[in-house]
């Protein structure tokens, strides 16, 4: 963020929690704005006579339009502009309800006139020394233990080819050829290849495509009759399809003996150890489930004893949010939206995020009331290094964010959110419900 000098002007808005905003910048913010947007678009820009970018300014202007270039200059800058103004005006600006006007041209002052939304104020109840009750988690040794063996000789599983059978079994890695019609003769989507290979198991392909495949011998040919649910992605629901399918080759499951063999290809000396590794981990969880549970329970008791007003307009920006990762997890899935809105069970969905919507964002305004009452702050050394962290995670593509102000804002607030848990359960006094409840596994 660069640091600039601005006059502002702020008058209240007819709605609680926003202002309408009148900020002026110097000149030299519009020149550099305008210069920016016009480098970018002279390099796009074909005149006849000239290469890309090499056009006198003057044409280039005249062919895009000046006021093109002005808008394009007022989108680059006018966001940075307003964070400087909340920084100036000490706001907490949480989103831009209207741009009235702007004036941006080279060589005069940038101004902009807009209606801003405020974080709204939190009148705190009690959120120091309470009786916090809560549910003790213990997992059940031999399940978990049990459990976690299995997921472990799951992933360790090989295949081997056999001369001992030559028709398919479940569970086998098999080798197909195959090709899919609909029963109106076109043609399955992704529904044709050569040499596939893939785990006959029913997580994996169609239940009934699996049952069918079931006995057919190597280098036989069958006809798999299938209809995919009405859940399936779009241009499958419902619909009724034929594959021909040649099965090539096959080779059979493996299932590791649990063992001190085993044990040893995981890195340790023997059964027993691996036996005391996962107990550690075992208690590292139950650790983690108890610390999150009286989390969820002070949070929640502090969100009850507290006042706020939040507006239809943050609520809902928050369940749009929450309904693009849902949208977003069904296309994964192969789940069509409208199936997925159709279903009865999801009926209540938009009830159900707009209640997680509201308790998200309460979450957040409590805990930064708190942090700000308490004085806690994360220092500038904590937020480089989270920041870091955060990148080298995500790549090298994203190592631009080191100069975000949006980025650095966003893991400045979520260190400040943790350090309020923190001191809130350091603050309060746990009283846990006397019969834990047992989990099998993880």
């Amino acid at each position: 963020m660069t640091n600039m000098k601005l006059k502002i002007q702020t008058n209240p808005s007819k709605k609680n929690n926003e202002i309408e905003m009148s900020v002026e910048a110097l000149p030299e913010i519009s020149d550099k704005a305008y210069s920016i947007a016009f480098r970018e678009i002279a390099s796009n820009v074909d005149i006849q006579g000239f290469r890309k970018g090499k056009a006198p300014k003057e044409l280039i202007e005249k062919q895009v339009g000046k006021g093109y270039i002005c808008q394009k200059a007022f989108e680059k800058i006018f966001y940075d502009v307003l964070l400087n103004a909340a920084v100036q005006e000490k706001l907490e600006i949480i989103d831009v309800v209207e741009i009235q006007s702007y004036n941006l041209l080279p060589g005069v002052p940038f101004t902009f006139k807009a209606t801003v939304e405020l974080k709204p104020e939190v009148d705190l109840g009690k959120y120091k020394g309470l009786k916090i009750k809560a549910t003790k988690y213990e997992y059940d040794k031999e399940a978990f233990t049990q459990k976690t063996l299995e997921k472990i000789v799951n992933n360790m599983i090989t295949y081997s080819k056999t001369s001992n059978r030559d028709t398919v079994r479940e569970g086998d890695l098999i080798v197909v050829n195959f090709e899919g019609k609909f029963n109106d003769g076109t043609e399955v989507p992704g529904g044709k290849a050569e040499n596939f290979q893939v785990v006959l198991e029913k997580d994996k392909f169609l239940p009934e495509f699996v049952d069918q495949l079931v006995g057919v011998q190597i280098g036989q040919t069958k006809n798999v009759e299938v209809t995919f649910p009405e859940n399936y992605a779009q241009d499958f629901s419902g619909r009724k399809a034929k594959f021909t399918v040649n099965i090539s080759s096959l080779e059979e499951k493996v299932i590791p003996q649990v063992n001190d063999e085993l044990a040893v290809k995981l890195g340790m000396k023997n059964l027993n150890e691996l036996h005391s590794k996962i107990a550690e981990h075992m208690n590292e969880l139950e650790q983690q489930n108890n610390q999150k549970e009286l989390e969820n329970k002070i949070v929640d008791e502090i969100i009850n004893q507290s006042k706020c007003d939040l507006s239809e307009r943050m609520i809902q920006k928050e369940v749009d949010f929450l309904l693009r990762d849902i949208r977003s997890q069904c296309e994964k899935n192969g789940i069509t939206w409208d199936s997925f809105k159709k279903d009865e069970k999801n009926k209540d969905i938009f009830q159900k995020a707009h209640e997680a919507a509201v308790k998200r964002i309460l979450i957040d305004l409590v805990l930064s009331s708190i942090a700000k009452k308490e004085n806690i702050t994360a220092s500038e050394e904590d937020i480089k290094n989270e920041m870091k962290s955060r990148i080298t995670q995500m790549g090298e593509n994203y190592k631009t964010l080191e100069n975000d102000p949006g980025f650095r804002n966003t893991v400045e607030l979520v260190l400040l959110r943790n350090k309020a848990v923190d001191f809130l359960i350091k603050n309060n006094e746990p009283v846990w419900d006397s019969k834990p409840v047992k989990l099998n596994s993880e």
